[in-house]
């Protein structure tokens, strides 16, 4: 008896145990659906806004001056958008669609269905724009269309005049007549907001005071299926088809020499002129009205008018060539005008701690040093596709900037360029990067992850004793063949200060960094690249790699777990060396060099790992002692007698092992 209840107490918990993982797989699936939704609304939302200004645009005949790719993961996901007069929009294309959940055993249901509500715009007989919502004009609690933007009221008729008396007497003049009334206000432009609430799609035509709800954000997965008899089983369900693309207000932004055509998930296409095509585009001799008239004055100063009439044209903009130089001014807020100045040879705008708006000139090619050294104000950047270069300082103490977007093409980001930006939460490198400098991220404290870009060739990391300037808490390491990580003892500085490792002391190391991924293409891990990280517990060696640099991992103290990819060859001196708390470790087949202290203590011969398996067949060559003078080391059993020669230090603790 006692055995049996043992028997279903035993089978009740692996029953339970695999619904448990069951049920948090189904939650991490949910979160992640969950999370891709609310990304989707945060965009549907800007192209909203976007959409609204292309609208006014037309009908105030304003004009296209640029149009940049924004780039993530290599893909263009959508578009910054500059106009002559209006503000720029950023734009979105259709988000990929999600992946349906996978079938569970036995046949599973259909999953449930959900829509993304279609927003738009159309021209009424009127000629005015309404908002759509999925084809169909978008209507208020009253049934009234909801325009785009606004449109003037009518003004009110003069009353007639009154008439004169008749001759004779003086007759009284006549009263004067009233005046009309007053014309009815236009109506004002609705901006639609859209929500994602309990499941469910929500918009609001009032700011967000009232809202309506549309339909299902989520689809429910499907039942599963009954076992099959005679306990066995079903069959594992079907995996879920791959989710449509996500709808999207612009289902194309295509561009010929004259115009940008918008064309809407309805097929609605709008027509905006460029800059440079035929447009009613300003002229040369044209004034340019400065919004920020602390701009305009700097700029005479610096001898942009040429023809002395107090004023600046697009032509002398354009013509400009000497440096832009507007330093210290905190008068200076806004400097949208800078896209005019086309041919600019340099700029620099740094301790303008007011600025907090700008435009590039589409046709710039590098951000000069301490362009924008201590512009406090500054919040988003997007550089234009053209930028190679960020120079040294270039963005050095944007204490309020949260992210920037770099382009495809970028290739070098000098020192110190990012440094004290103690705001910034977001920089994702392009792979088209191959240097890093010098402190480039020195004191950027919420900068919680980052990706080494794939074509990374030099990079600037060094000692330093102090106490660790930023929060990282995940690095992707996806450099494939870094040629120079330049190393310096002593040294305080670093492309991320306070990354790197303390040699004399634990008070330099950094903790905050939990977890380095090596990307998968990676085939040479650099020196020194995760020195002293003591927050890492686990490291995964992928197979492309085929050598570890020395002192790779030197005082990793609290890595737990260590998987050596089957590729590699080389394990360099030090290289593993003050892991303290790694006792076992697996060297694969296939490495035939161990440097000296490669897994024990540098100083300390009795520290290190406690069990070592050696898979290789022929022992490898080994530099002084890489081992702890205690440690067992297993190897081929049909090899002992070989290892015990050639390893001749260890040959006392030399095991034979049948390996799988």
């Amino acid at each position: 008896m006692k055995k049996l209840s043992l028997l279903l107490l035993t089978l009740t918990v692996c029953f339970f145990t695999a619904c448990h993982k069951d049920i948090w797989a189904e939650l991490e699936n949910l979160d992640q659906r969950v999370t891709k939704l609310e990304e989707l609304c945060k965009e549907m939302n800007t192209n909203i806004t976007s959409l609204q200004t292309i609208v006014s645009v037309l009908q105030s005949n304003d004009f296209i001056t640029g149009i940049v790719e924004i780039k993530k993961n290599g893909e263009v996901i959508g578009y910054t958008i500059t106009f002559g007069k209006h503000d720029p929009i950023t734009i979105y294309h259709g988000q990929d669609g999600k992946d349906g959940a996978d079938g569970k055993d036995g046949q599973d249901g259909q999953n449930g269905s959900a829509n993304t509500p279609v927003i738009g715009v159309a021209q009424d007989t009127d000629g005015v724009y309404y908002w759509t919502l999925n084809g169909e004009w978008l209507l208020d609690d009253n049934g009234n269309k909801l325009p785009v933007s606004g449109k003037d009221g009518q003004n009110g008729t003069n009353g007639s005049n009154g008439q004169d008396g008749a001759d004779g007497k003086d007759g009284q003049d006549g009263e004067n007549g009233k005046d009309g009334a007053d014309g009815q206000d236009g109506q004002d432009g609705i901006t639609p907001q859209l929500k994602i609430e309990d499941g469910y799609w929500y918009i609001s035509y009032d700011n967000g005071a009232t809202w309506t709800q549309l339909g299902k954000a989520t689809g429910e997965d499907g039942k599963d299926g009954v076992d099959g008899e005679d306990g066995k089983d079903g069959q594992n369900g079907t995996d879920g088809k791959d989710g449509q693309d996500g709808d999207s207000m612009f289902q194309s932004v295509t561009q010929d020499e004259n115009y940008v055509y918008f064309t809407l998930a309805d097929g609605t296409v709008i027509k905006i002129a460029k800059a440079n095509g035929d447009s009613n585009q300003p002229s040369n001799e044209d004034i340019i009205v400065f919004r920020d008239l602390a701009v305009k004055s700097a700029l005479l100063q610096l001898g942009v008018d040429t023809t002395g009439d107090g004023e600046i044209s697009y032509g002398e903009a354009i013509a400009y060539k000497g440096e832009l130089t507007i330093t210290n001014n905190p008068q200076v807020l806004s400097f949208k005008e800078f896209r005019y100045f086309k041919n600019i040879a340099s700029f620099s705008f740094s301790a303008c701690s007011n600025l907090f708006e700008f435009e590039f000139p589409t046709e710039l090619t590098a951000i000069t040093n301490y362009a924008f050294s201590g512009c406090s104000s500054l919040t988003h950047i997007t550089l234009p596709s053209g930028i190679t270069s960020i120079g040294n300082s270039s963005f050095g103490d944007c204490a309020s900037l949260k992210t920037i977007t770099l382009p495809d093409g970028l290739i070098s980001i000098g020192e110190y360029a990012f440094k004290n930006c103690s705001t910034l939460v977001s920089a994702e490198i392009p792979n088209s990067v191959t240097s890093i400098g010098m402190e480039a991220f020195y004191n950027c404290p919420q900068l919680k992850s980052f990706t080494f870009p794939e074509n990374l060739l030099d990079i600037k990391l060094f000692y330093n004793a102090n106490t660790s300037y930023l929060s990282l808490s995940t690095i992707y390491w996806n450099a494939i063949n870094i040629n120079n990580f330049y190393f310096q003892q002593y040294s305080h500085s670093s492309a991320f200060y306070g990354l790197m490792y303390s040699y004399y002391s634990d008070s330099g190391s950094n903790s905050s960094i939990k977890q380095v991924i090596i990307g998968d293409k990676v085939t040479r891990v650099p020196s020194y690249l995760c020195l002293g990280l003591l927050g890492v517990t686990e490291m995964d060696i992928p197979n492309s790699v085929i050598s570890i640099g020395n002192n790779a991992f030197y005082g990793c103290g609290n890595l737990t777990s260590l998987t050596i990819g089957d590729n590699v060859k080389i394990i360099d001196s030090y290289a593993f060396s003050n892991c303290n708390k790694l006792t076992t470790m697996t060297i694969p087949k296939s490495v035939t060099e161990i440097g000296v202290c490669a897994f024990t203590d540098i100083k300390y011969y009795n520290t290190g790992p406690n069990k070592i398996y050696c898979e290789a067949i022929n022992p490898p060559v080994i530099n002084g002692q890489p081992f702890n003078k205690g440690a067992v080391i297993y190897v081929p059993r049909a090899s002992v007698d070989e290892y015990r020669v050639i390893w001749s230090n260890y040959a006392d603790r030399i095991v034979g092992y049948d390996f799988e």
